[in-house]
């Protein structure tokens, strides 16, 4: 079996993860970990993670690979383990053993059938930083502990939708999983802060996290400000939620933009741009709750000054005269974005079956240097097992009694 794991070095170098995860939360933070130099190693059900078989899916004549599945788990590497098999859960056991870090996003439920339930992995590696995500938290969450949990759940119960309206003051869910990208992102400070207390103290330590709280902080200032505005201001400030006006998402002749007026004196910038300077001090706009009071009136001003232009011009104009606004891009334009490649944004990753694909780096600029690669299922097998000293016979022993799943062992991405 070919062992593809780069030579690398990192701010991570020399942590080693066990991943257990599904979908994006737990993946995401297993990814960033592995961009910055750990040795992720992701721990499959022998048919695969739930991702591999997610569209979009590509097919060459060296397999399939998942773009969703390859988004969330370059530089890992991969095993498959039949959990429910006594020989799969004593090999789980070995790598937990040998590992500083143990992530997973299943349900207190199905890891206590699997005999992993994070209350009990203390107490067996000490040595182990334990970070669970699950919906509603693990501990003190009564019947919540084994709900069903997705990232438009958590955004709904944190309020967080809520705050995403259209014009009629509808709650309006904001189409992608922001609810997983913060968890996986607060997961993986939580490692950190774990790594760095384990120096101090000589132990590991269990760290409950649940997409909601994870989510809620996402509304601090929204929070901030029910509890500080009187009702008038409330009443004023509408489904706006006292952003500014215009602030929002507006169209153009021949797309959208986003502007943010959060400041009087953009409001004035604005009017200027237009060619209506004498709007900044009139006094039905002058001010912001004058304006909020007009908001769609103030709209329909601006739109109908924008929509006699491109979206280009109107950023242009605007950029101008120092009012923050930005194009409303698609995926495809976001690639091309020129912004984006002299920032050095997007990572080359290899999808191992022939092509490639490009991806968001880790922002912090602490990735590796070596190439970024998808694994394929299970590739990593043999080489993860000699590492905690299973040998090529016992590999072929443990594959037949079942230990990697009823399924022949196979090569391939989904």
């Amino acid at each position: 079996m070919n062992d593809h794991t780069p030579v690398r070095e990192g701010v991570l170098d020399g942590v080693k993860v066990v991943e257990l995860c599904h979908l994006i939360a737990g993946p995401y933070c297993g990814m960033l970990l592995a961009d910055e130099g750990a040795d992720v190693i992701k721990v499959e059900p022998p048919q695969g993670e739930l991702t591999r078989s997610r569209e979009p899916i590509r097919t060459t004549d060296q397999g399939t690979m998942s773009g969703y599945f390859a988004s969330l788990n370059r530089r890992k590497r991969s095993i498959t383990l039949d959990l429910k098999s006594e020989s799969g859960s004593a090999l789980l056991d070995r790598l937990l053993a040998d590992a500083d870090v143990f992530i997973t996003n299943m349900r207190g439920g199905a890891l206590g059938r699997l005999g992993i339930h994070p209350a009990d992995l203390q107490e067996r590696y000490p040595q182990l930083i334990v970070v669970s995500m699950s919906g509603f938290g693990l501990f003190d969450a009564g019947l919540d502990a084994n709900r069903a949990g997705l990232a438009m759940v958590a955004e709904a119960l944190s309020g967080t939708t809520g705050l995403t309206r259209d014009r009629e003051g509808r709650p309006t869910w904001c189409g992608f999983a922001l609810g997983d990208i913060v968890t996986g992102m607060t997961a993986h400070s939580s490692v950190l802060l774990g790594l760095r207390e384990r120096e101090q103290t000589g132990r590991g330590r269990m760290i409950d996290l649940s997409l909601t709280e994870c989510t809620l902080p996402l509304a601090t200032v929204a929070l901030a400000r029910v509890q500080s505005s009187d009702a008038h201001l409330s009443k004023v400030a509408g489904a706006n939620d006292f952003h500014g006006v215009p602030y929002g998402t507006f169209a153009a002749a021949d797309g959208y933009y986003n502007i943010g007026v959060n400041r009087d004196d953009f409001w004035a910038r604005l009017c200027g741009a237009m060619g209506q300077p004498e709007l900044a001090d009139d006094p039905r706009y002058a001010t912001y709750v004058e304006r909020a009071l007009r908001q769609r009136e103030v709209e329909e001003l601006l739109e109908g000054w924008s929509t006699q232009l491109t979206r280009e011009q109107v950023v242009d104009a605007l950029t101008e005269v120092d009012v923050p606004v930005a194009p409303v891009l698609t995926m495809s334009e976001v690639l091309d974005n020129q912004h984006f490649a002299d920032r050095g944004t997007f990572v080359e990753v290899d999808d191992a079956i022939g092509g490639s694909l490009r991806q968001p780096d880790d922002p912090t600029g602490f990735s590796v240097p070596t190439p970024a690669r998808v694994p394929r299922l299970g590739e990593h097998r043999d080489a993860i097992l000699n590492e905690i000293g299973v040998h090529e016979s016992q590999i072929e022993s443990l594959a037949e009694g079942g230990a990697f799943g009823p399924t022949p062992h196979i090569n391939a991405t989904a």
